[in-house]
């Protein structure tokens, strides 16, 4: 196939001159110079696309259209016919433009790679909050247009990045992700203290997780714990972060759950956490906690 035709400045620039406009292979030698879409890959034009525009789907057919010119015979020739390396730069295309959610480009890469299966694009859309990509791609595969990967980690990403409208649209249309990810998803909700994320997910399955509280206790976010509970290694954490509006909370509301781990609440606290915690603490509490240290001391 011929190769594509030359740059429009350089075009526009040879024309400008008289000597130069009859000369065709001149102005072919200077947009040669300038056109750097002929050292790039589709998987690197739409990695370093910037701006709200994505990348330009000009920049694409350039690319393509130096690909179709390739002598045949050439490395780089042959490496494009392998079924495997098309699959892997689809991938790193397809994922690159779902986070930025270039659904033109995306469609583009679509057509020039009919064959292959779109698989971490669908994770990368869901992190990243672009759901209108997703529900693009959820139509052509119900349409058997295309073949698209569900139930894996979408959900998972949405949640830990705090997209609740993806995460509640996942859950209603594609597969339900498996009983460990629900709890790992609902684990980092509590980590960020996302309250929302942290609710529809308990309201959704009906259950709780007790690592969920402790991870909330150690990010010092009261309202997860608040609404979820907690567990004994809740109250290690919070002192092992310093929170101690956390730990005020917990010693009031689930003072029963603490038990043996005050050791580990002293050897972690803050100066001013212990502090607090002797006052809190009554006098039958400090001579048992004396008693505790002792009893390791000798043993």
């Amino acid at each position: 196939m011929a190769a594509p035709p030359p740059l429009s400045s350089a075009h526009v620039v040879c024309c400008a001159q008289p000597r130069l406009a009859p000369l065709k292979h001149v102005t072919a030698a200077v947009s040669s110079f300038l056109d750097y879409s002929a050292r790039w890959s589709i998987e690197s034009a739409c990695a370093r696309a910037g701006g709200a525009d994505g990348v330009s789907l000009r920049l694409l057919e350039r690319i393509a259209a130096h690909r179709a010119a390739a002598d045949s015979q050439s490395f780089r020739a042959k490496r494009q016919l392998d079924v495997f390396h098309r699959q892997w730069e689809f991938t790193r295309a397809a994922a690159a433009a779902a986070t930025r959610g270039d659904l033109a480009a995306f469609k583009w890469l679509v057509a020039m790679f009919p064959e292959c299966r779109v698989t971490v694009a669908v994770e990368e859309a869901a992190k990243a909050g672009q759901l209108h990509v997703l529900q693009w791609l959820l139509d052509k595969s119900r349409r058997r247009e295309l073949t698209v990967f569900w139930g894996a980690k979408e959900l998972f990403f949405a949640g830990k990045h705090g997209h609740l409208h993806v995460a509640q649209w996942l859950h209603e249309h594609t597969s339900p992700p498996p009983t460990h990810m629900f709890f790992v998803t609902l684990e980092e909700a509590a980590r960020n203290g996302d309250l929302d994320m942290v609710t529809w997910l308990c309201d959704v399955r009906g259950e709780w997780s007790p690592y969920a509280a402790v991870l909330a206790a150690g990010g010092g976010h009261l309202q997860c714990e608040r609404a979820e509970g907690c567990s004994a290694k809740a109250f290690v954490n919070a002192t092992a972060s310093g929170e101690l509006e956390i730990l005020k909370w917990l010693f009031a509301n689930h003072r029963e759950r603490l038990g043996r781990d005050r050791l580990r609440i002293y050897a972690l606290g803050k100066f001013y956490i212990l502090q607090w915690l002797k006052m809190e603490a009554g006098a039958d509490e400090r001579e048992a906690f004396m008693g505790e240290v002792n009893a390791l001391a000798q043993g």
